[in-house]
């Protein structure tokens, strides 16, 4: 004998929102989630401060706010990354200079 009983499932709808102004995101594939890398916020479009080129599936993004905050540190590090390449330049022309 088959009997046959109607059962109702329970679903759940996952809605995701901006952090910052409050707008639906909405629920995509992995590389169109963006959340801020330094303070985690989900983020929309629209309240997204910059964005930095990548080749995999994830964004790397900031909001507005981390992104204004860390411009004295960008400065900084733009500095101390060219000081860096001229030594390492200095390094590679005193090696070349030397006779083996």
């Amino acid at each position: 004998m088959i009997k046959e009983t109607k059962i109702q499932k329970e679903s759940i709808e996952r809605h995701k929102f901006c952090d910052i102004c409050g707008i639906e995101i909405h629920i995509g594939l992995t590389c169109s989630v963006a959340r801020c890398s330094y303070c985690r916020k989900d983020l929309c479009n629209d309240c997204v401060g910059n964005e930095e080129d990548t080749f995999g599936d994830y964004r790397d993004v900031s909001c507005k706010k981390c992104w204004e905050i860390g411009e004295p540190y960008r400065l900084l590090t733009e500095e101390l990354h060219s000081k860096i390449e001229a030594l390492n330049k200095e390094w590679h022309d005193k090696c070349k200079e030397t006779e083996i």
